[in-house]
């Protein structure tokens, strides 16, 4: 981007938008706790107050600060004054050990750390001879722990201070947010204020959002799948979010039906658990108007929709590096294309190539390719992978699909998830589209075991519906009516639950280590 373009592009910051509802909408709730709800004036106080205690520790345009704590209000208040100021967010994975902590918080090098009080043991020692300016305690004001200051402390402290927001460029990084690191170390994505100004520009066009919305924020704010999706465009629009500490099947129906929930995103994972915790029928969810999912299979869709007739269920592909959308599935084509993740979104464009990067025909499966001003510019600190993925003008992004002559695209592996079977790929969603048919399963995950004749061939592990109790050969020759004899299971195992990660994918590499180990 030339710096002629840069000049007329400032007045980007994406935090604009908490003045702009708080002008008009300052007794609207914004977001909803489990405890307490926070009204638009409310929100914007807490987030200058934030924000006027990050100027007074020194932090500035384009220092990096990072959050470690489980979703809350707080959190999105956090973020939004980090915006505001022009510094970067880091928001790390709860859930990560103190080697990861300690590389993610090198990488990234963040200067300031707010983090939840069950997480500061943790992140001190991770932090340590790190020139950290202040340590910020999100929660639990009546248990500080030593070094840290708490967040109601610090807000309190500069209550009714007004703190200026920070010119910004397009291409400026607000964020930084780390792939989940499942087969190497993690990658810094810069998700940058222009991508996020867009990406909210996208998800209010495909979901018509307006300032009667209301999102439930069922999966972690520091992934794409929970704020991105469509998270931040709701407070955009002068909707409200219902912000959940973590998922609970049961908790997520009461709050659709008390708050009157329009929408969220909803990994398979947790349509599992929606569907099962609403099978009885005995909550009001009339009020959902849509529902983004990923892979939604057979039987699980159907029930889904049973379940919530009025709802639209979104068919979609996202990614970090594209701040979430790809593709969304109109209502239009929602029948006619069943089983595709829709079209391409306003600002990204798409296509398949071959391993040379030569387009492939419609119906040819291919890598995905992106580009576009909503694509990430690249990976922080690492000019290497960033080179790696941007080849030719095109982010390579790892993902098996096609696309039909409609370009309605169909996302088909993981590249590292292709099975490579005598000399064919088979593509392991292939089967389990065809397992998830069968009445008695209720999760499949298949994976690539190694074989000695054919190098791999296919394993299913399953996890059955309760009360179901089909044996391994009886799912196998369900398999061998329908698949070619090279791409039907050789083996099933039976698994309680697959391994997923914090945005509900499921962790193959995970079921590769476990076949290794107890081959059989």
């Amino acid at each position: 981007m030339n710096q002629e373009r840069n000049t007329q592009m400032r007045a980007m910051n994406f935090s604009r938008f908490v003045d702009l509802q708080r002008l008009r909408r300052s007794d609207k709730p914004a977001l909803i706790g489990i405890e307490e709800t926070w009204t638009f004036e409310r929100f914007a106080h807490d987030v200058h107050a934030v924000a006027h205690f990050l100027r007074a520790q020194g932090i500035r345009k384009g220092d990096r600060v990072a959050i470690f704590a489980m979703n809350s209000p707080e959190f999105v208040i956090i973020a939004q004054a980090i915006f505001r100021i022009g510094a970067i967010n880091v928001p790390l994975n709860y859930r990560l050990q103190l080697e990861e902590l300690q590389y993610l918080l090198r990488d990234s090098g963040a200067t300031l750390i707010f983090c939840d009080a069950e997480f500061t043991p943790l992140l001190e020692q991770a932090s340590t001879d790190m020139p950290i300016k202040a340590r910020v305690q999100v929660n639990e004001p009546a248990r500080v722990s030593p070094g840290w200051l708490p967040l109601r402390q610090v807000i309190s402290a500069s209550s009714g201070k007004e703190s200026p927001i920070e010119e910004v460029e397009f291409d400026h990084p607000q964020r930084i947010m780390y792939t989940s690191g499942t087969t190497s170390r993690p990658k810094g994505a810069i998700i940058t204020h222009g991508m996020c100004a867009l990406n909210a520009l996208v998800q209010t066009s495909e979901l018509e959002l307006s300032a009667g919305d209301c999102a439930l924020i069922s999966g972690p704010l520091y992934h794409v799948a929970a704020w991105d999706a469509p998270g931040m465009s709701v407070l955009f629009n002068g909707g409200s979010l219902v912000i959940m500490h973590k998922f609970d099947a049961p908790l997520a129906l009461e709050l659709i039906q008390n708050y009157k929930v329009t929408g969220g995103i909803f990994v398979q994972a947790i349509l599992h658990n929606l569907r099962n915790a609403g099978a009885e029928g005995t909550h009001d969810l009339s009020s959902l108007k849509w529902i983004i999912f990923g892979a939604a299979a057979g039987e699980l869709y159907r029930e889904i929709r049973e379940m919530l007739p009025n709802a639209h269920m979104v068919q979609a592909f996202g990614m970090t590096e594209a701040c979430s959308a790809v593709s969304y599935m109109d209502r239009a084509h929602a029948v006619s294309k069943r089983g595709s993740a829709g079209s391409a979104v306003p600002y990204v464009e798409f296509k398949i190539v071959d391993p040379d990067d030569k387009d492939l025909l419609p119906g040819k499966d291919g890598e995905l390719v992106l580009r576009g001003p909503k694509v990430t510019p690249g990976y922080w600190n690492d000019p290497e992978r960033t080179a790696d993925a941007m080849r030719n003008g095109w982010f390579h992004t790892g993902d098996v699909g096609h696309v039909d002559e409609d370009g309605f695209l169909y996302i088909t592996d993981r590249l590292k998830d292709m099975i490579r079977s005598g000399g064919e790929n088979v593509a392991s969603q292939e089967i389990e589209r065809v397992l998830y048919q069968h009445p008695g399963v209720s999760e499949v995950a298949v994976i690539g075991i190694p074989h000695p004749k054919w190098q791999e061939v296919p394993e299913a592990h399953i996890v059955l519906k309760s009360g179901a109790n089909p044996t391994a050969e009886e799912l196998i020759a369900f398999c061998r009516g329908q698949l070619a004899s090279f791409k039907t299971p050789k083996s099933v195992k039976f698994v309680d639950e697959l391994p997923r990660n914090a945005s509900g994918k499921v962790l193959k590499r995970v079921l590769r280590e476990r076949s290794v180990q107890s081959p059989g």
